[in-house]
């Protein structure tokens, strides 16, 4: 198929279709239709990928490379693993800047690498068969202390020689991680391949950030949650993501991940024909 050829500061009709595939290669974009730097920045990546001249035009080679390049996941459209990527890292500037070291979220979280890889909640087992072949050997080691214990500013300050590329990032996330929490997802709430796009997306988003526990008061949304997709009544579901922000009133940043998730459900709902 032929494609336009596109380059800074192109606003064409394709621009979206292009930032769609780019972020098949964990671009993070948004779908906005502005060929602007962030979008140029992706296409020269995408470039040196694949081998190609590195000009950060959009030419017929660059659109068939990217056309061929499989999806991220065969579970959740390519949206939905970029938005619980960048509520992870909230952007590529982002990552490469702070999230590419390993860091210290705050609240219960433990030290974490590359795309919301909390060691804490991860064994040595799931460690070392997702990171073994991505990372140094001594890097490994520094990291190993960290599993299954609470992170602290500290312990990341011992750490700072490790740095987590992120298309090492990106491919753990799609090839390790991301799959386990699908299947998390999938186990906790059995009603999740009946669900549209973006509804999907926003239950790996929870279980990826807080688990599929449902003991106790802290997870009784988690348990709402699973009661209302067993009635199908898929929209009840964003009241009680919402509701959740009672557990983090000195987190604004959790706040806001709930509200977005929350508005993602009805997104979801509504382009679905369910709202």
């Amino acid at each position: 198929m032929t494609h336009p050829t596109l380059q800074r500061p192109s606003r064409h009709e394709t621009v979206p279709e292009l930032q769609d595939l780019l972020n098949r290669i964990g671009a993070l974009l948004d779908l906005d239709g502005d060929f602007g730097q962030a979008t140029e920045r992706a296409v020269l990546e995408a470039q040196r990928l694949a081998g190609l001249p590195v000009t950060g035009v959009a030419d017929q080679q660059t659109w068939d490379w990217l056309t061929a390049q499989p999806l991220p996941s065969p579970d959740l459209s390519t949206a939905d693993v970029t938005f619980v990527v960048k509520e992870e890292v909230s952007s590529r500037d982002y990552y490469d800047k702070t999230a590419a070291f390993p860091h210290f979220p705050g609240e219960e979280s433990g030290v974490t690498i590359g795309i919301g890889y909390d060691l804490r909640f991860q064994g040595p087992d799931n460690f070392t068969a997702d990171w073994g072949n991505e990372l140094r050997v001594e890097d490994l080691e520094k990291l190993r202390p960290c599993l299954g214990r609470r992170g602290s500013a500290a312990a990341v300050a011992k750490l700072r020689s490790i740095k987590v590329s992120f298309p090492i990032a990106w491919r753990v996330f799609t090839r390790s991680t991301l799959p386990r929490y699908v299947a998390q997802t999938r186990s906790a709430y059995p009603q999740f391949a009946e669900l549209p796009d973006g509804c999907r997306g926003v239950l790996v988003s929870l279980v990826y950030n807080r688990g599929t526990g449902m003991d106790g008061d802290a997870r009784r949304e988690m348990q709402a949650i699973g009661a209302h997709l067993a009635g199908r009544d898929f929209s009840r579901v964003a009241g009680e993501i919402e509701a959740m922000k009672r557990l983090w009133p000195g987190s604004r940043g959790l706040r806001e991940r709930r509200d977005r998730e929350a508005e993602l459900w009805r997104k979801g709902l509504r382009e679905a024909g369910h709202l």
